[in-house]
């Protein structure tokens, strides 16, 4: 078995109206979901999959989200920026080997900020999408090296990318194998437990495409693989999920 571990961290709060979670959904009814990045840590690298929002959007959210503000509203901290919550497990950002983003959206690569010079991976389809000029996306990832993935990837040992697309057009899941078992955090490509399901896929810039993936990954959670969604209000919590400081191992 590898010795690989992975580490949950809050990265910060979203008020979001339901409309804006689940397509069909009246719009103002709201909820407060957690924002996530993690941290994976092999015998030979740090990996942090995904990095949180940036500190413009805390500062000056309207910047970020502009009329969207309203249905997306974050609730931010200083200490919930991915360097701080970084800094707390003694982990500097020049520590860390590669950081993969699984999709360009604010909440997911608005963080990479933190990491200049440091080796960025994303998908192909998704950095062509970011970089398109309808989408100033690709401006969150800073001048480094980047490595454009086609597909699923493994990038060690016990740590693998899978390809979901659907929510955005190369959004990446990953998998960790560990001692106590897979772990498979989904991004965005399911939101919550309701969302996992292929009749009720959250929203999504292609629904079947993203249809597919959530079959993709009930079938690997079906095979043994414990799903972690990325902005379920009390998984963590009526799952005994640990979160940083703790390890899963």
């Amino acid at each position: 078995m590898h010795s690989v571990a992975l580490t949950i961290l809050p990265v910060g709060q979203i008020d979001a109206d339901l409309s804006a979670l689940t397509p069909g959904t009246p719009p103002g009814s709201h909820v407060l979901v957690p924002v996530y990045a993690y941290l994976v840590t092999t015998p030979q690298s740090l990996i942090l999959f995904d990095t949180g929002c940036s500190d413009l959007c805390r500062e000056s959210p309207a910047a970020i989200l502009g009329e969207d503000l309203p249905r997306l509203t974050p609730h931010l901290h200083p200490n919930d920026h991915i360097r701080a919550q970084l800094l707390a497990l003694g982990v500097t950002p020049d520590m860390i080997d590669l950081v993969v983003i699984s999709h360009g959206h604010f909440d997911h690569a608005g963080g990479a900020e933190a990491f200049p010079g440091r080796p960025f991976a994303v998908q192909r389809e998704e950095w062509e999408a970011m970089t398109d000029g309808a989408d100033p996306a690709a401006n969150l990832i800073p001048a480094a090296p980047l490595t454009l993935l086609n597909g699923d990837t493994d990038l060690a040992p016990g740590v693998h990318l899978i390809a979901t697309p659907g929510h955005t057009a190369g959004h990446q899941s990953l998998i960790v194998d560990l001692a106590s078992g897979p772990i498979l955090v989904t991004s965005d490509a399911v939101y919550t437990a309701h969302h996992f399901h292929p009749d009720r896929v959250g929203a999504s810039q292609d629904p079947q495409k993203a249809r597919e993936s959530v079959q993709r990954l009930r079938a690997l959670a079906a095979d043994g693989m414990r799903p972690f969604f990325s902005h379920d209000p009390v998984q963590a919590a009526t799952e005994n999920w640990p979160l940083a400081p703790f390890r899963l191992n």
